[in-house]
Formats: C-alpha cells, structure tokens, sequence
C-alpha cells in the first residue's frame, strides 16, 4: 500500500501492469488509485496493453519474409505491367529485412539463420527482373 500522502509509485504501477503481475484491478487496490487513474497513465504515458506481446526477433523476420514473398509472386504475375512501382517497394521490405537480420545478428548468441533465406529471395528477384528487361 501507498502512503496517501505520497502518491501512488507510478514506476510500480507500471512495472506491475506490463508485467501482468497483477490484474488491473488489484493493481489499483495495492496501490489505492483507481482505474481512471491507471487508464489516464496507461494512455498518457503509452504502457504496453496487458494483451499486448513484444514480439521476437525471429517472428519479425519470419513476418517480413512472407511479405517480400507476397510481393515477389505479384511481380511474376505482372509480366505485361510496368513494374517499377512494385519494385521500388520490394526494394524498401527488402532494406527493412536487412535491417532486422542485422540487429538481430549483432545480439549474443543469436545466429542469423534466415541470411540464407534472403540470399535466395535476392537471387530469385534478380532472375524475375533480368526476365523482365529482356
């Protein structure tokens, strides 16, 4: 419990909600504030929602590669359409995938399993656009 004079201690609060150690209910009773209160801090301050997930490294490269997936079998399908606009949005989910393989690659212990994935969908791409100029 909080000293009323105090304040509630909002580091706690937090930590107890993101966490879920608690339901938000208890959370208000442990610290006498009430659930205005928490919603107002939750929304003000932008806690994590007690159904929100961070998810993982892997699941964000998984996720891009089945859209750079998606994009590449649109572009083969487009064989009599002009393609530079879906190539220049290939080109930008193929810079984000770099970009997560790399951060996920200079974290410890952690091997970048999916630089063979994307080597094969650079090659593939690659062989769909010489098809496509000539």
């Amino acid at each position: 419990m909080e000293d009323k004079q105090a304040g509630p201690d909002w580091s706690a609060v937090r930590e107890e909600y993101e966490e879920r150690l608690f339901r938000p209910s208890m959370i208000c009773k442990r610290h006498g504030i009430s659930p205005a209160q928490l919603r107002y801090r939750r929304e003000v301050e932008g806690w994590l929602s007690a159904v929100t997930h961070v998810p993982s490294q892997a699941h964000l490269v998984s996720r891009m590669l089945k859209v750079l997936e998606v994009q590449v079998m649109r572009l083969e399908a487009a064989v009599d359409e002009p393609i530079d606009k879906q190539v220049k949005a290939l080109s930008e989910s193929v810079k984000t995938l770099d970009t997560l393989i790399k951060n996920g690659a200079t974290k410890p212990n952690v091997e970048p399993a999916t630089r063979r994935d994307m080597t094969e969908l650079r090659a593939k791409l690659v062989r769909r656009l010489e098809q496509a100029s000539r």
